[in-house]
């Protein structure tokens, strides 16, 4: 058998004699060849190809989509293409999909983060305009020249102590129902206003005890900063118009603040605001959670990064500790950022890629609730796929 095999070369006479002499030595020879030629080869020629879409990496076969997507738009796509999302289960494969990213320079800011990022700046300009204002009052008072103040109406002789409220609306204002279904009442300009401009102060009964689930309270601090106290405009008869200013469902409805200053809470401004607009302010984290609203801004978890999802977690145990992937294969490698200050409170959430140019480094993020900012969809993202069925074992 052998023989014949080398009398078929004829290009290769040398070999046709060495096989008369010694069919053993002819037989390690040919073996030595083809496995010379395997190894010549081109990847693609000798591994099992990837499905169309995906590209052979290493051992495994990916496709990255810079086109941003949903999460659950992701997981559709994956699944389109005859693939899943990426199951990052080494630290190799985790280096083989990053490289690939980094030399087909596929490295991109979506426009929704951009276009994210100016509500943030409108958040972190009304935090440092705080500061100013509280150092403009305590020189000026309500004569500033900075800020517009409005103030609380005159309330006629003789009128009913539950009226009161209502009756110190300014000239401008009104108290009408509320555009949010189920708020109520709620507190409305009749008049263009500015950024920045103070809408007055909220009065209510002073009192001791802090309970920070009363829905007409704020917890403010002392003067001198000894303790604080809290301003419960839940009694019509101490209370002021601004009891009525209900909190946003999204950004795109927030449109005032509050500021604390001189054992005093304002409200102002954070956009201009066009006449015929409800005034909104966000009553912080604790309400928010009674509301079902979470108010995180994406860059307060990204910061800047090129992300890429690749995965969507599952918790299966009370403790946070038992996670999985969406097929549910269990987490047997991970990577997370090693100092986040937060923590997840979703029973499933996406599982970001982030690089961060500056310290040059690959870490994973959890993709939280950000849809008070980007709408029920969420963060539109690039993302990577992968075809698992034409993953070349290890070894």
């Amino acid at each position: 058998m052998m023989w014949k095999l080398c009398r078929s070369s004829s290009a290769h006479a040398w070999l046709l004699s060495t096989c008369f002499r010694a069919q053993v030595t002819c037989f390690r020879l040919v073996l030595f060849m083809v496995v010379l030629v395997n190894l010549l080869l081109p990847a693609e020629c000798r591994d099992p190809p990837c499905k169309p879409g995906f590209s052979r990496v290493g051992r495994w076969c990916f496709s990255v989509h810079t086109d941003p997507a949903s999460r659950n738009q992701s997981l559709a796509v994956c699944q389109q293409t005859g693939g899943s999302m990426v199951v990052l289960d080494s630290a190799e494969k985790e280096q083989a999909l990053t490289s690939y990213i980094t030399e087909n320079d596929l490295l991109s800011m979506t426009d929704q983060r951009l276009e994210l990022y100016k509500d943030l700046e409108v958040l972190m300009n009304g935090d440092d305009e705080m500061e100013k204002f509280c150092e403009d009052y305590l020189k000026f008072g309500t004569q500033s020249k900075t800020y517009r103040h409005f103030i609380n109406n005159k309330i006629p002789i003789g009128s009913a102590p539950e009226e009161r409220a209502n009756l110190t609306t300014p000239p401008g204002f009104k108290v009408a129902l509320s555009s949010i279904p189920g708020a109520g009442m709620g507190a409305w300009t009749e008049i263009p206003l500015s950024k920045f401009t103070v809408l007055g102060s909220y009065e209510g009964l002073v009192r001791p005890d802090i309970n920070e689930k009363d829905p007409y309270s704020w917890v403010v601090g002392k003067l001198k900063g000894n303790g604080s106290y809290v301003i419960d405009a839940l009694p019509l008869d101490c209370s002021n118009w601004l009891r009525y200013v209900n909190a946003p469902r999204n950004f795109r409805e927030e449109n005032a603040q509050a500021v604390p200053c001189a054992g005093l809470v304002f409200y102002m401004t954070i956009k201009e605001v066009p006449p015929g607009s409800e005034l909104l302010v966000w009553y912080g984290d604790n309400y928010g959670l009674h509301l079902n609203v979470s108010r995180v801004h994406p860059e307060h978890d990204l910061n800047a990064t090129v992300v890429f999802r690749i995965n969507v977690i599952h918790i299966r145990d009370s403790l946070g500790e038992e996670l999985v992937f969406e097929d549910g294969t269990p987490l047997v490698y991970e990577n997370w950022l090693e100092d986040a200050s937060y923590t997840v409170v979703d029973k499933s959430f996406g599982l970001l890629l982030s690089y961060d140019l500056r310290r040059d480094r690959w870490k994973w993020l959890p993709e939280r609730n950000y849809s008070y900012f980007t709408g029920r969809e969420g963060l539109y993202l690039p993302f990577v796929c992968e075809d698992r069925e034409s993953e070349i074992p290890d070894g």
